[in-house]
């Protein structure tokens, strides 16, 4: 059995579980950059959007409501019950993302992936199907949880009582098991992993977003679960298809 069959096998199995913390209230990484990424999309009414590894539909739902035509597709079965049931207007599509995207699929105004491109062995033939269906001067929006503090140990330092993490091997990619939602499988990469991919195929980043919340020792001590939310800090990104010769990236730090 290949890595990405074995993915989709997981997320069927915790779909339910998975439906139940994210896109809720309480989404703690969600709340962490909802203002920017809306800011971003801009003004979605009457467009095209596509949401990759959709999910349970919910932030699909929510750009449905804000009026854009949408669709969602993703590996997992029971997660597109659940998105169908809580979007039944959207256009849901089962099809293995790590293959890319369906010969038959549309092009897209914006298109967007929240907090998936982690959890695929292979971002290359998806990344290749994103610039064929985003149309000129659109967007593709994507979020990942900072490869740079994801998943390290963190510690407390005796004397200042701040918390800090550990960063050991970091460029190198790897697979780890994550025990978040019952336990699934996520593909550490670097910044620079995700940059080169995107240069190579002509995504120049228009947008990098950090969320700028610190550590304190009176708020994460008291909540560990918060704790180990709030040091998934993301990775936002935006990126416009190039049409033209060379790209160039540009990189633009953004506080809120």
């Amino acid at each position: 059995m290949n890595d990405t069959l074995t993915d989709i096998q997981e997320w069927n199995r915790i779909a339910d579980n998975y439906a139940q913390m994210i896109g809720t209230p309480d989404d703690h990484i969600y709340l962490q950059f909802q203002e920017v990424l809306w800011d971003s999309l801009g003004d979605i009414h009457g467009l095209d959007v596509l949401d990759l590894g959709c999910g349970h539909g919910w932030l699909s739902k929510e750009m449905f409501e804000a009026g854009a035509s949408v669709w969602g597709i993703d590996g997992s079965v029971a997660l597109l019950q659940k998105a169908r049931q809580l979007c039944p207007r959207g256009e849901f599509i089962e099809f293995d993302l790590s293959a890319g995207l369906p010969d038959t699929t549309p092009m897209f105004d914006r298109i967007i992936a929240y907090m998936v491109l982690m959890d695929i062995p292979d971002i290359s033939n998806l990344l290749q199907s994103v610039r064929r269906v985003l149309r000129a001067n659109s967007k593709f929006v994507f979020t990942i949880p900072h490869p740079c503090f994801f998943n390290y140990k963190s510690h407390q330092d005796e004397k200042t009582g701040q918390m800090f993490c550990a960063v050991t091997g970091y460029l190198q990619p790897e697979m780890w098991w994550i025990e978040s939602y019952g336990g699934h499988r996520h593909y550490h990469r670097s910044l620079m992993y995700y940059f080169e991919k995107l240069r190579a195929h002509r995504l120049s980043v228009t947008r990098l977003y950090e969320p700028s919340r610190a550590y304190t020792t009176e708020f994460i001590l008291p909540n560990p679960v918060l704790a180990d939310a709030l040091k998934m800090t993301c990775c936002f990104y935006i990126g416009r298809k190039q049409k033209y010769g060379k790209v160039i990236i540009k990189r633009r730090f953004l506080n809120i």
